[in-house]
């Protein structure tokens, strides 16, 4: 008769028997994902694909002419598969956008070493006008093709009056600078003019407050090498008083000598 099995045991084998491997998602080619950057090596950039899945992007998709990456570990970027190794199930990526930081200066877009401009939240770019409609405008970011870089900029972000009639004001083909307010998880991209101008006003009250900061520090700061006539009269030791000038014949002491001829007295 066998010994039945101690409670510890008998735990262990229910949970090895009821635990299942977590089936890994499989990745198609075109399919759009979000992922947390996790390593940025020397020739390629990893990330997290959730589940403890990783995906690889080329290096040079996110570095800029010069070869220096354009994130960091923990950055949030929108990607697209572009393929999957049959035999590893390595996923490799091709960025879309690079999401902003809270509390990150906005960023200016950058051109990566592959040639397509890299979009990220919080940037400048150029465009031209592609599309006009009642409720806003298609702008095409320069160096961009088809929907991959083009983006609304909703009437209220125009900077025209209400109800106003954008085809009036504004002219396909016309060149435009824009601000890339936010990209969805679908690729689509917000876009503001008015938020430029915010910028740019905020910049002129930050570079105002800086200089009138250090005008304040150099006037309040001392000389140095002068100081008050106190601190320049130390340690300066008085010259030694002059003795009087003698008459000359006078002898020590100021008593006339005795063969001094004496004056006339009046008459």
């Amino acid at each position: 008769m066998s010994v039945p099995d101690s409670p510890r045991e008998s735990f262990a084998a229910l949970f090895e028997s009821q635990a299942q491997p977590q089936a890994r998602k499989r990745y198609h080619t075109g399919e759009n994902v979000e992922v947390t950057i996790v390593l940025v090596a020397r020739e390629a950039v990893f990330a997290d694909l959730g589940g403890k899945q990783e995906g690889m992007f080329e290096l040079a998709d996110l570095a800029d002419e010069n070869g220096v990456a354009q994130v960091k570990v923990g950055q949030r970027v929108m990607a697209q598969v572009s393929g999957v190794d049959r035999e590893t199930g390595q996923v490799r990526l091709k960025p879309v956008a690079i999401k902003s930081e809270d509390g990150d200066e906005a960023v200016a877009i950058a051109t990566t070493k592959s040639s397509a401009p890299l979009i990220m939240e919080g940037a400048r770019v150029k465009g031209a006008v592609t599309g006009i409609e009642r409720y806003g405008l298609f702008v095409q970011i320069a160096g961009t093709k088809d929907r991959a870089g083009r983006g609304l900029v909703p009437a209220q972000e125009t900077g025209a009056p209400r109800n106003s009639d954008l085809k009036k004001l504004f002219a396909v083909g016309q060149e435009l600078e824009v601000k890339i307010l936010a990209v969805a998880p679908d690729g689509k991209i917000r876009m503001s003019i008015i938020a430029l101008k915010a910028d740019d006003e905020k910049a002129d009250l930050t570079a105002y407050q800086k200089a009138e900061e250090k005008k304040r520090e150099t006037e309040n700061k001392p000389v140095r090498g002068f100081g008050t006539l106190g601190d320049l009269m130390k340690g300066v030791k008085a010259a030694p008083a002059k003795a009087p000038e003698k008459a000359p014949g006078a002898s020590k002491g100021g008593v006339p000598p005795r063969n001094a001829p004496k004056g006339r007295s009046a008459r």
